[in-house]
């Protein structure tokens, strides 16, 4: 079976703006190096991951987690392109690292666009949407859609595509096979009646569906309807990276912060590690290797299915993960139920989530105001009332500068300026503005 990997890796940045030709990466490093220096990924050390402004330093943010993933993601890149060079002897002049750097960047990029608070930040403002939808009265229905199912994925494809360097063109101007492999969901937020791995979310805002068009063409990603296209394929090794560094780590986690047993842990990751380990040393100490064990373990089986299922993924025809297709697939569902009963609902998490809705919607509600304001004075700060002109300025000069330079027009690019302000905040940034503005905090 041929594969155009050659096109599905492409090297065409999105803005169309070259390198310096005394760059001597190749065109996936750059983009990892764009990605890390990035500010919207420096933001991800004060973003939750499971555990909301945490007590315990050791656990995990949104920073260490994309670091992990990224780490699994070239792993399985590598391993994947070893593969196909043995299997198919040869892929257009691509060699293996090229395949582990696209899926690194991919993984090392995938939660970018998360807001403060985890998916609880992300149901926080779905949910004041949905409960103040007079506010949309003016959009159609596919972008009231965009507001209504917020989501992350999509917010991530919009920084690195558009908002990220000041809204120049192109954003941070990442390759279109990163891009591609970047994008988990590559459809809107339209209802489909295809539902597999790829399309359970929606990926992409109305106003970046002319950029994904772009990415795809470059890529050869076949459309699926004129806005949903079909998945990219090293976009399942991205995924694969994700299901491997959550229910091992997250286990890891909770066994840190004393709410799940080393009983317990044996018996879920045991059958995923499939070693027999060593009874010395700390309890730590054996959970953290078998924690590396079952990443190793879940490496070759995610490598094996994709091997084996590529055919069905080129075709668009395979409705599961790799994890979860996999033998190991039911011990990785074991693990992940402990931890949803054990960690994600334990008081303690259950509590900060809730704080961090109550934040958010809080910021919605005092924001919402002065944004429609800002339009309704051209962004001409100077111009509001005096209490929408402090809480303005509350936002930063950085960010006010910049609408101000290039203004939206329109009440749909008005709210999306709103939540790409609200989302970028950090869980503590948002915390302290809330408190503040509260008269909790001064």
């Amino acid at each position: 079976m041929q594969i155009p990997w050659q096109q599905l890796l492409s090297t065409q940045r999105h803005g169309n703006r070259s390198r310096s030709s005394f760059d001597r990466r190749n065109a996936f490093e750059t983009d990892l190096d764009r990605i890390t220096f990035s500010t919207p990924f420096r933001r991800l050390k004060d973003k939750t991951q499971v555990h909301a402004l945490p007590d315990n330093d050791h656990v995990r943010n949104r920073l260490t987690h994309s670091l992990e993933t990224a780490s699994v993601g070239r792993s399985l890149g590598v391993a994947a392109g070893d593969r196909l060079m043995d299997e198919q002897g040869g892929c257009d002049g691509l060699t293996p690292s090229h395949f582990g750097n696209v899926v690194q960047a991919a993984c090392l990029a995938h939660d970018i666009g998360n807001p403060p608070f985890g998916h609880a930040g992300e149901d926080a403002i779905r949910r004041w949407f949905k409960e103040n939808q007079s506010v949309l009265d003016a959009l159609t229905d596919d972008q009231k859609t965009d507001f209504l199912s917020f989501e992350g994925n999509a917010q991530g494809f919009r920084i690195l595509t558009q908002l990220e360097y000041g809204r120049q063109e192109g954003g941070l101007r990442l390759t279109h096979g990163v891009l591609a492999a970047f994008s988990k969901y590559p459809r809107s937020g339209r209802s489909m009646t295809i539902h597999n791995a790829a399309q359970r979310k929606n990926g992409l805002y109305q106003s970046e569906l002319d950029a994904f068009a772009q990415v795809a063409q470059s890529t050869g990603l076949k459309p699926i309807n004129d806005q949903a296209w079909q998945r990219h394929p090293l976009a399942y090794l991205m995924e694969a990276a994700d299901d491997i560094c959550y229910a091992p780590i997250d286990l890891e986690d909770g066994f840190e912060l004393g709410w799940i047993s080393y009983p317990e842990i044996r018996a879920l990751l045991d059958p995923i590690a499939q070693y027999a380990i060593r009874e010395r040393g700390s309890q730590l100490e054996q959970v953290r290797f078998l924690r590396t064990m079952s990443i190793a373990k879940l490496i070759g089986a995610a490598v094996d299915q994709f091997i084996e299922q590529l055919p069905e993924i080129i075709s668009g025809t395979f409705s599961q993960t790799l994890v979860g297709s996999s033998p190991l697939g039911d011990a990785v569902k074991q693990a992940k139920q402990a931890a949803r009963e054990k960690i994600f609902n334990h008081e303690a998490v259950v509590l900060r989530i809730a704080t961090g809705h109550r934040v958010l919607t809080g910021l919605m509600d005092i924001y919402y105001p002065v944004f429609m304001a800002l339009h309704q004075q051209q962004w001409q700060i100077e111009q509001l009332p005096s209490y929408e002109r402090h809480l303005a300025h509350l936002l930063g000069e950085d960010l006010l500068q910049t609408m101000q330079e290039k203004p939206t027009q329109s009440t749909y690019a008005v709210l999306q300026c709103l939540t790409d302000t609200i989302s970028a905040m950090t869980d503590g940034q948002a915390m302290r503005l809330f408190r503040r503005l509260n008269g909790i905090e001064l």
